[in-house]
């Protein structure tokens, strides 16, 4: 259901049957230094429809060391969705971050070139099967034009 679509059931080990019209919502915040805050800021925010656009797998390490460091730039930033709002259907076009080894994830768009990200705790409800798949690394970014943090923080 890459954020909008079917859902599959699943009790215990039995897979029931999929369901349709699911909206999946995720609580954005301006992207801040680590998943605590992330988690801590996004939590008094408004959900949102959102809708998966590429999943990106970092390795288990390099998943924890960006969790940890989300206030820095990557170089795979640059494959964000350059407009992540869609004003006519209320949503966000959004980029999913996480490792294979990971039920978490984060979600990560772009609205007037500042980064927004969104804690989702299980990536598991998500039909990701035709999702656009990109193994990545944290090599640092350099282009300027990608801003990272809340708009009235002070650098």
């Amino acid at each position: 259901m890459n954020g909008i679509g079917n859902a599959l059931i699943i009790l215990g080990k039995e897979q029931v049957k999929t369901m349709s019209g699911f909206e999946m919502r995720a609580q954005f915040y301006p992207l801040v230094t680590d998943l605590k805050r992330l988690k801590e800021e996004a939590a008094e925010g408004v959900p949102y429809p959102f809708l998966t656009e590429e999943l990106l797998e970092l390795s288990p390490k390099d998943y924890r060391q960006f969790c940890s460091a989300l206030g820095q730039r990557y170089a795979f930033e640059t494959d964000i969705p350059k407009e992540g709002y869609d004003t006519v259907y209320g949503a966000f076009h959004c980029s999913l971050v996480t490792a294979v080894s990971e039920k978490e994830a984060i979600l990560l768009t772009r609205v007037a070139a500042q980064m927004f990200g969104a804690y989702l705790p299980d990536k598991t409800l998500l039909d990701l099967t035709r999702v656009p798949k990109k193994q990545v690394t944290l090599e640092a970014c350099h282009n300027s034009e990608i801003r990272i943090g809340h708009p009235d923080a002070v650098r």
